[in-house]
This record gives C-alpha cells, structure tokens and sequence, in this order.
C-alpha cells in the first residue's frame, strides 16, 4: 500500500500524465512507473465465474478480453512463449483459459490505457507538432532573418524602388555588427541580388537566378575605410545561399588589408594601371585582368556611382572606359563594348576595331577582340572628324562616317 504522501505524489504526476496540457519529464515518468508499481494490484472485487455451461464461457472469454497482460501490451519480446502445437496442446490451453477466468482482474478504461502507453502518445503528438510547424513554414514561409530597425525598414523601402526589384522580394538574410545583407529577385524573378550595407556604403551584385538555384551562390564585397586613420581598411565579402531546407542565408566574411597587400598580384605598367583604377574609385577586388589588347591589358572592374554599383569594361591600350548597372553584363544579349576607327597618316587608310566583353548563358565571362589596336595614329569613333596631311602636308579634314543609318 502507498503512504499518504506518496498516494498525493501519484495524483499529482497522474494529474500531469493524463491532464489536457500534461507533459512528463524522464525523471517524472520513472517516478510515476515506480508509484503505480507500490500500488497493490487488485484494483476491483474478484469477479466470480460459474464452473460450468456455454454462459460461463463466454463471459470468461468476455473478461479475458476486457484486459491484455502488460508484458504482451509492451511488446516485449519475452512476454510472448512458443504456443505448443497439436490437438493436445489446444486442450491445455482451453482449460487453462478456463481456469483463468477465474482470476481476479484489475478494472481497465481509457485511463489504464493511457497509463500504459503514455510514452507512445506523447511521441505521437510531437510528431504531429513537428509536422505543422514545418507545414507551416512551407506553406507560409519565413520572416525576414533579421529583425529590422525602423531605419532598416526604411532602408528596404529605399532598395526596393531603387533596384526596382520585384514586390515585396527585398529581404534581410543577415547582419554582422553595422553590417546587413539583402537579397531580393528582379525580372520577374530571372535575377537574385545581394546587397550589403555598412554604415557609410553600399554594393550589389545580381546574377542569373537558375545560376543561383544550381548552388553557385551570389556573392559581393566591398571595402570598409577603418575608423582610426592609423588602422587598416577591411574587406568585407557577404554572399547568399541557398540552405538544405530551402531558406537562403548569408556569409559574412571580414578581414584586414592593405592596397600594397592586394596589388602586389600586378607588376609593371599593370600596377600602375591597378593603382590608377583605385584612385578613379573602382573597388578594390572587383577588377583584374580578362585579355589584352595590343600590349596593354583590359580589364574588368566595379565601381559604385551614386549609390549604384556598375559593371565596367577597361581597355588601357585606348584609354577607354564602358560601363552598364551592375548584373546587366549577364543578361543574355547584353554586352559591354568599346569599338573606333584607327587611321593611318601616311596614307590616310582606316581601320575598325572593337574589344567586346560578352557572357555565356551560365554567366561564363569571355573577351572579343576585332581589328588591331591603334600604336600612335590617331583613334576616332563614328561621326567624328579628324585631320591628315594632304599631298603638300596641307590638313585635310575627313569624317569618319557614321554608325547611324539615317547619317
């Protein structure tokens, strides 16, 4: 028999066992198992059965069945013996069976059942909580990463007519200190972006969405001037990706760096050319060297004008710059050229040439060079005019015609 104390312990754990909102630790279970264990195991008057006639049997079988032996409920693989076969063992167990009836038998019910199986039920309804939740997800999606200052909602009202993105697409996937990154869809969803904002400035970069959707990733960086003079610039990298479960998240990478570090990848006149980009403002680690034209290189590089970061194409050997908005450059069909016309002056001879950076349809960047490049006659464009020496070294001024079919 229980003691007072205990009894009030079972009621209490049975209280939390079985009530509407209850819930068991696996300390509170062990308890509650050893508990009902104490307990005496006649829980109702022995139920007395006639020895004999049809009426008896099938209430024998009635209250047998009314309960299952907790070995044989648990599933346990002892609680189960071989059952002997053949004519002689069936009559065993019939008069076994009889005898049993006999027996008194605990009261069963809903309650003893679920005393028994309060393990299974409780897995059932995490299960069935894990479910909706991740149902939920799916069907609704997620919130913003990020939970957003008013500034920072503000600054996703900004982005979003700025880069006229897709509505509603804008959203914050990460953030490091001053430092949030955003990811949006424009096009009808056939470019993604990133943007990465500091607390002095700001860069994107777009790229094809089914490039995203692949695994490549979306990716942009930008240099972070440090608040004391005497410390060096950082570098900070954040791209975008997509997580195994479907959320996209973002990496956030920081480092130190000096421009004597980073340049040093270019010698001679290319450093030069390198340190004349900076000084121009194109971003540090967003340009190198795709080809040449001529002896001098060409580069592609990134720069941010009010705001905006742009795609460029460099040609040094013309000195000659073209740029588009960021993410154009992979658009199908979308180019970056520089061309012009080089004359000869003794004989007054002309040629065209062109430098094209083009994109495959994966985002694959590659170099078109047409014509040779000019050494030191003069390079006009269409519809400019230039002058050559005529037969007594008297000017003679020649338009180069132009591209425009209606002159």
């Amino acid at each position: 028999m229980l003691q007072e104390t205990d009894a009030a312990e079972l009621r209490a754990l049975q209280a939390k066992a079985y009530g509407r909102d209850g819930g068991l630790t696996e300390a509170d279970a062990a308890r509650l198992r050893e508990l009902e264990g104490s307990r005496a195991e006649p829980e109702a008057a022995p139920i007395e059965m006639p020895s004999d006639g049809e009426g008896s049997r099938a209430d024998a079988a009635i209250v047998e069945s009314s309960d299952v032996p907790a070995a044989t409920a648990s599933g346990s693989p002892t609680a189960v013996g071989a059952a002997p076969e053949g004519p002689e063992s069936t009559d065993q167990a019939r008069d076994e069976g009889e005898g049993l009836a006999s027996v008194p038998r605990p009261a069963t019910g809903l309650r003893q059942t679920l005393r028994r199986h309060w393990k299974a039920v409780a897995a059932a309804s995490v299960a069935l909580l894990v479910i909706g939740v991740a149902a939920g997800w799916a069907l609704f999606g997620r919130d913003d990463a990020v939970a957003l200052t008013p500034e920072q909602q503000e600054r996703r009202a900004e982005l979003q007519v700025e880069g006229k993105y897709d509505p509603g697409s804008v959203r914050a996937i990460g953030q490091d200190d001053d430092v949030i990154v955003w990811f949006a869809t424009k096009d009808d969803g056939e470019m993604v972006c990133v943007t990465i904002d500091t607390a002095e400035d700001s860069a994107r970069q777009c790229q094809r969405a089914e490039e995203f959707e692949s695994g490549a990733g979306a990716g942009v960086s930008i240099t972070a001037a440090a608040a004391d003079g005497d410390e060096a610039p950082q570098q900070i990298w954040a791209s975008a990706t997509r997580t195994m479960n479907g959320e996209i998240v973002a990496f956030i990478q920081r480092w130190d760096n000096t421009q004597e570090d980073w340049l040093a990848q270019f010698q001679g006149e290319e450093r030069e050319s390198a340190e004349d980009l900076v000084a121009q403002g194109f971003e540090e680690y967003s340009f190198s060297v795709i080809g040449y034209f001529g002896d001098a290189p060409v580069w592609s590089a990134q720069r941010v004008v009010d705001g905006a970061p742009q795609d460029c194409l460099v040609v040094d050997a013309v000195d000659a710059l073209e740029c588009t908005e960021a993410g154009q450059t992979q658009v199908p069909g979308h180019e970056l050229e520089v061309s012009g016309v080089t004359v000869d002056n003794a004989t007054g001879a002309s040629s065209s040439w062109s430098v094209t950076l083009a994109y495959t349809p994966t985002g694959t960047s590659y170099l078109i060079v047409s014509g040779e490049a000019p050494a030191a006659e003069a390079t006009v464009k269409p519809g400019e005019t230039f002058e050559v020496g005529g037969e007594k070294q008297d000017p003679i001024q020649v338009e180069v015609p132009s591209d425009d079919p209606a002159g």
